[in-house]
């Protein structure tokens, strides 16, 4: 399993807020916010394709839930069975359960930080989170809860916070699937991308983070979170207000070049572009962006990172 290192559950963003346990273990999302009807999440209970929610509780789920509720959801669309579903839900969620993958992650990540230890001195949040670490493996309770939460699906949504990039799964025709992390490691030896050589439907996790960063009805939520942070919700703030002249982004990858948006008389950025701007400040992908509003004020602001290793 990854080890989770200081500077990422520092990180005021998706994946940091993943790994502090704000979006694994705070359940305040509802099938309604998933766009799933009550009659269909009654039946995919009943069906044992939520069975990290409690018998006899209402449904609120996690950040994760929100996600694998959407994701049943395309995948009923496209037409597929429940029995797939259920397959699905066995491998990512069952076999994660079964295997304590909750408990390895937890004592691969006491190891690295006594290891760590023995190499320097351990600076005050690496302390910190060492005596978080070792205070949870002492909690039977929290560990129960936290076997619950930890599966293969949330590793698969932080793996795509990490890469800021596509992961996602793949569904074959004969009911068989895979996932993905990046495309270049499904890359086969004549250099075509392995699941391209048959029929297939193809659902990145990607989309469904990009469509919550970019709903406006989950502001709140993601100011609570320190998902952006001030200077960040500043251009999200400006541009819900219309008040924008032009933005300038810097991206994090080398081999990208500055990108200028103008926007439009009335100081909207519409459509695609709103929503590349949204996605880019809530994954972080950006090294440096330059906000200029209609009423004369500017913004500029490098990508900011607290670093302790």
């Amino acid at each position: 399993m990854r080890k989770i290192h200081t500077s990422e559950l520092n990180r005021h963003d998706l994946k940091g807020a993943m790994l502090r346990g704000e979006l694994i273990f705070e359940r305040i999302f509802s099938s309604t916010d998933a766009g799933v009807e009550n009659r269909t999440f009654h039946v995919w209970k009943s069906k044992g394709l939520l069975g990290f929610i409690e018998k006899g509780t209402w449904g609120r789920v996690s950040f994760v839930g929100l996600i694998w509720l959407q994701l049943l959801e395309s995948m009923r669309r496209f037409g597929c069975p429940v029995s797939l579903m259920k397959k699905l839900y066995e491998y990512y969620f069952t076999r994660a359960f079964d295997e304590n993958l909750a408990e390895k992650t937890l004592q691969e990540n006491i190891q690295f930080y006594e290891t760590l230890s023995t190499q320097r001195p351990l600076t005050e949040d690496e302390s910190a989170v060492r005596i978080q670490l070792h205070q949870l493996n002492q909690d039977p309770l929290l560990k129960m809860a936290l076997r619950t939460e930890i599966s293969y699906f949330s590793h698969l949504i932080l793996e795509c916070l990490r890469a800021h990039a596509e992961t996602g799964i793949i569904i074959y025709e004969d009911g068989s699937f895979t996932d993905y992390v990046n495309d270049i490691e499904k890359l086969d030896h004549g250099g075509r991308l392995e699941y391209e050589s048959k029929p297939h439907i193809r659902i990145p996790i990607s989309s469904y983070i990009i469509e919550f960063i970019t709903d406006e009805s989950r502001d709140e939520f993601l100011r609570k979170t320190a998902l952006f942070d001030e200077d960040e919700y500043r251009v999200v703030k400006e541009m819900r207000n219309k008040n924008v002249q032009s933005i300038t982004i810097k991206f994090r990858e080398e081999d990208h070049r500055p990108e200028f948006i103008e926007c439009d008389r009335g100081g909207m950025i519409k459509g695609d572009q709103a929503k590349r701007v949204m996605s880019i400040l809530g994954l972080k992908n950006y090294s440096a962006i330059d906000l200029k509003t209609r009423d004369g004020n500017s913004l500029s602001f490098k990508y900011k990172e607290k670093k302790y290793l």
